[in-house]
């Protein structure tokens, strides 16, 4: 097969396998949480909130302390993704293709090498954006874990994650 058929077949290949898994990945967190990682791991969490809110002198220390290092994973892996972005906006920016074209395989013409940098620049965009959003959602969660866990003398009962 030629390099520049290759590329017609092996993205948009690539791309629908990347959407099935994902509309799968979505349906059976929907129906059947526990047989994923994201729904186990949500399970969880809402497991360790309700233990660190059921006696906050004792754990309100280790749950900010926790909250804090997700807080800086996400800072961490945001950061990496917009300087990702960064390097590809350069990379796309650049005139000259006789040093970038060696690091794609496939197709080298303008129009390929623009599109593959472009899909890649949109994942690491997306990455960004998700992990921003998930700071946002720490930082709720710093607030909300230092409410008083009990109301009336009852525990509060999360919702479902």
């Amino acid at each position: 097969m030629e390099e520049k058929s290759l590329d017609i077949v092996l993205v948009p290949l690539g791309v629908l396998l990347m959407v099935i898994y994902h509309t799968w990945l979505f349906f059976t967190i929907l129906h059947q949480p526990k047989r994923t990682v994201v729904g186990l791991n949500a399970l969880s969490r809402k497991r360790w909130v309700s233990s660190m809110m059921s006696d906050p002198n004792k754990n309100g220390v280790l749950a900010v302390q926790t909250i804090r290092n997700s807080i800086m994973a996400s800072t961490l892996l945001a950061t990496t993704a917009i300087t990702m972005s960064s390097i590809i906006g350069v990379f796309v920016s650049s005139t000259t293709d006789t040093k970038t074209s060696a690091l794609i395989y496939g197709n080298t013409s303008r129009l390929a090498f623009s599109i593959k940098y472009f899909a890649i620049l949109v994942c690491f965009l997306f990455a960004f954006l998700c992990n921003v959003q998930s700071i946002r959602y720490y930082v709720h969660v710093s607030f909300m874990v230092s409410l008083p866990a009990t109301r009336d003398d009852r525990l509060i009962i999360l919702p479902e994650v």
